[in-house]
């Protein structure tokens, strides 16, 4: 069996014992916060469902099956997700439903991987339910879903439901200790910052973001101080986009924080002076009124399409000047 994240093993556990105890359900929905590694998951419950000759809780990795899945080329596994950035459609919920009337090519069971789950549309998951009310024989879903997105309640009532909880601070410490050579400061500085998931923390350390992060915070300072969009638009990055504003968004929650006397479980305590320097100039009410601008602007960039990212950054950034710093 692969080697699963500390955090998930005890899901993948109880998951493969019911169903060796014949208690399993052929649905079952994985619901997680980014960065949690659910993918591996999923992956390792398809990989156990499809040996035809498990080891206990672990598939036996020397089957035929076995070597069909490790080549990724196993005829009864089936992928449900996103084409080309676009929502899972109803043609492709029945093209699946067609192939998995049929019986197994191996002869064992079939699964089908649906990532991206809240990407359906409506047509696309009620053609799902139907499929969910009546499965086939030896036929297992596996969905997965971001914890902070929806399913039509029809679906989750036709699903056991397993979601899974970011691990304590303590057990990320000590994987992080085992994955990268680096100071406990920058380890739990990392953690705040990305909410404890340890992936996303580990790929901010070896990355060197940690210090990109501080880098660009200044920028917003600029930018703060002299009121001008391009202080901080350039160094927007494409690729880290989404983070960059997520280090905005925390600065102002622990500005109002501060504000509102809230010194324990700050996110930015390694820039606490620049931060307490921020509030001490802000209303509460600015604060907030920062903090729904930014979180608007990363909204925008994640639904709408086909308008250039610069734009919606300007007219986010300009609404920071006009209707917060200048009503100081």
């Amino acid at each position: 069996m692969q080697t699963l994240y500390p955090w998930l093993l005890l899901y993948y556990q109880q998951i493969v014992t019911a169903l060796l105890q014949g208690h399993g359900h052929h649905a079952l929905l994985f619901k997680a916060e980014p960065d949690l590694g659910i993918e591996q998951l999923v992956q390792a419950v398809a990989n156990f469902l499809i040996c035809q000759h498990p080891n206990k809780h672990q598939p036996c990795g020397k089957c035929h099956s076995c070597h069909l899945q490790q080549a990724q080329n196993h005829p009864d596994i089936h992928i449900l997700q996103p084409l080309e950035n676009k929502d899972i459609g109803i043609d492709q919920v029945r093209e699946i439903n067609d192939k998995i009337t049929l019986y197994a090519n191996q002869q064992g069971n079939k699964v089908v991987l649906v990532k991206s789950a809240d990407c359906l549309t409506e047509a696309a998951a009620n053609a799902l339910l139907k499929t969910l009310e009546e499965p086939t024989a030896n036929t297992y879903f596996l969905l997965q879903l971001n914890d902070s997105n929806t399913l039509p309640a029809t679906i989750y009532s036709r699903c056991q439901q397993w979601h899974i909880a970011t691990p304590s601070v303590e057990d990320s410490i000590n994987w992080l200790k085992n994955q990268i050579n680096a100071e406990i400061n920058d380890i739990l500085t990392a953690l705040r910052v990305n909410y404890n998931r340890p992936l996303a923390t580990l790929n901010m350390l070896q990355q060197n973001l940690l210090e990109q992060r501080k880098i660009f915070l200044r920028y917003f300072w600029l930018f703060y101080t002299r009121r001008s969009p391009l202080e901080i638009l350039p160094y927007f990055n494409k690729e880290n986009i989404f983070q960059q504003l997520d280090w905005i968004i925390s600065f102002l929650v622990d500005g109002l924080k501060i504000k509102l006397g809230v010194t324990i479980n700050l996110t930015n305590t390694d820039l606490q002076n620049g931060v307490l320097q921020f509030s001490e100039k802000q209303t509460s009410l600015n604060l907030l009124k920062a903090y729904e601008i930014m979180q608007k602007v990363r909204l925008d960039l994640t639904e709408i399409k086909g308008v250039n990212q610069e734009l919606i950054l300007l007219e986010g950034l300009t609404r920071l000047i006009t209707d917060v710093f200048e009503q100081n």
